[in-house]
């Protein structure tokens, strides 16, 4: 399911930054000096932006901030408007449990039961939401109206 990867290049805009993928658009956020965020969102990979971004300080209350951030980021790639292949992707996992395999962080990735999986439980949020605006307008997410 690359569609659901962080690195998928989904075009993110954060305020009136254009980010290529969720993760650069994290690293960058993540980032305390404005030069380095500006390289980060410039990136060629997502591997280059977390690169560039372990090798500066986080912003003030970031470890605090980043859950949430990264939940507005899936929300904001899972809008079917801008990107229906991931949405369609994600709601076509209907309830099952996702596991996100993210080998470099045991925060956001599941890592074979002994990482904590934020991702992947952000991704079922997200897949409700998007059920639920389906339940109050079922045109909202498919595109195919009332």
């Amino acid at each position: 399911m690359r569609g659901l990867r962080n690195d998928y290049p989904a075009p993110i805009t954060v305020g009136k930054v254009v980010h290529p993928s969720v993760a650069h658009a994290y690293w960058a956020l993540s980032v305390a000096q404005p030069e380095v965020r500006a390289e980060t969102v410039t990136a060629d990979t997502s591997s280059a932006a977390s690169r560039l971004a372990a090798g500066t300080p986080r912003r003030e209350g970031w470890e605090h901030a980043r859950t949430a951030v990264m939940t507005s980021l899936l929300r904001a790639e899972a809008e079917y408007d801008q990107h229906p292949e991931p949405a369609e992707i994600l709601l076509a996992t209907n309830d099952a449990t996702m596991l996100y395999d993210d080998v470099d962080s045991s925060f956001w990735g599941d890592n074979a039961g002994r990482g904590r999986n934020w991702t992947g439980r952000l991704l079922e949020l997200v897949r409700s939401e998007l059920h639920a605006r389906q339940f109050r307008d079922p045109g909202a997410v498919t595109g195919s109206g009332a």
